[in-house]
């Protein structure tokens, strides 16, 4: 059954993707449109015209055929990547690039906003998405035009209600969030520009942490894995999944690592895990960075909860790759099922 729902969510993926890269069709104008009734009394197109629209359909046809060939092309790169990520176990999967999703998951995207009818732009732009009462929030305005003044609304989203208005400081603002403010937030910046007023907005999250980072002890081996055990304060229990990146002490990414496991309310510790195959050779000093603690939505309609870490980093301790055993990752029935079908589709 799982398997089905695999195959079907994949070629659900694939559909759409097709539907993304699909040309559009164009939309015929009013104007563009007969305007009297076209029946077998019209006069027929000359030779030369026929020629044109067999040619044009032919144009049309290769148009078809290119398209169809890129699409085949991004889906062909959607499997192989795939099949990359099932070469390793999911709890422990290598960072190959600084691109990799899974670094910087709390990065603020600033968008360039539009403003004084299209002839300038301006954005907002905040150190992270996400912050937790009750740290301050930082927001910075950046634009090319003057400035002669600007004032900040916090929003909520839910509401539409203006939880705070600020002035503005040089064009920056610090927003102290309230405690009983929602999760979801929109900054809407008022500015009056030396060329017109307008308005540039940003949307931002709100959390009250539901753990966090007690200590992080070293890595010890076991088997194909190192384990490194992180031990957190439960403020609310749940199924809690545990995200942390693997780095050189000091230097590069090495490997993202997941635990997901239901924990009760107090201390508990969870262990992550990194695979032989993600970690360098030989003795190496380690530190985990970028740790995501999350409570996953126990029941439809509850929102994930978030628990914080103080440190930038935990040192792992010195480690030598060399004491784990050399066993193959096992994949799982559901893994290897996946497998053959992308190996179908390359």
């Amino acid at each position: 059954m799982k398997t089905k729902l695999w195959v079907f969510s994949f070629i659900t993926a694939l559909t759409a993707a097709g539907f993304i890269f699909w040309p559009n069709p164009v939309e015929t104008s009013e104007y563009a449109k007969p305007r009297g009734k076209v029946g077998h009394d019209a006069v027929p197109l000359p030779e030369a015209d026929n020629r044109l629209v067999v040619s044009k359909q032919a144009s049309t046809e290769r148009a078809n055929s290119i398209e169809t060939k890129a699409v085949a092309l991004k889906l062909k790169q959607v499997a192989i990547k795939h099949q990359q990520i099932l070469q390793y176990p999911s709890y422990s999967q290598p960072i190959v690039n600084e691109s990799s999703p899974y670094l910087n998951w709390n990065a603020f995207e600033v968008v360039e906003t539009p403003i004084l009818d299209g002839k300038s732009t301006a954005s907002l732009s905040i150190k992270k998405f996400r912050h937790f009462y009750p740290e301050q929030i930082a927001v910075e305005l950046k634009t090319q035009q003057t400035v002669l003044g600007a004032s900040l609304d916090v929003v909520s989203v839910a509401t539409q209600q203006v939880l705070t208005t600020l002035p503005s400081d040089e064009m920056q603002w610090q927003i102290t969030p309230g405690n009983d403010w929602p999760e979801e937030l929109r900054l809407i910046a008022r500015v009056d520009f030396e060329r017109g007023i307008d308005i540039v907005s940003a949307d931002v999250r709100l959390y009250h942490s539901v753990a966090s980072v007690v200590s992080v002890s070293e890595g010890y081996a076991q088997g194909p894995d190192m384990k490194i055990p992180v031990t957190l304060q439960i403020d609310k229990e749940g199924i809690f999944r545990l995200r942390a990146n693997l780095y050189q002490q000091g230097g590069k990414a090495i490997a993202s690592l997941v635990e997901k496991q239901r924990l009760s309310e107090g201390e508990q510790t969870v262990e992550l895990k990194a695979f032989k195959r993600v970690l360098p050779e030989g003795e190496i000093d380690l530190e985990l960075r970028d740790v995501v603690i999350e409570r996953m939505s126990g029941h439809p309609g509850e929102k994930a909860g978030y628990g914080q870490s103080d440190a930038e980093s935990y040192p792992v301790g010195r480690f030598d790759s060399g004491t784990l055993t050399d066993e193959e990752y096992q994949m799982t029935e559901q893994e290897k099922q996946q497998l053959a079908f992308l190996q179908q589709l390359l």
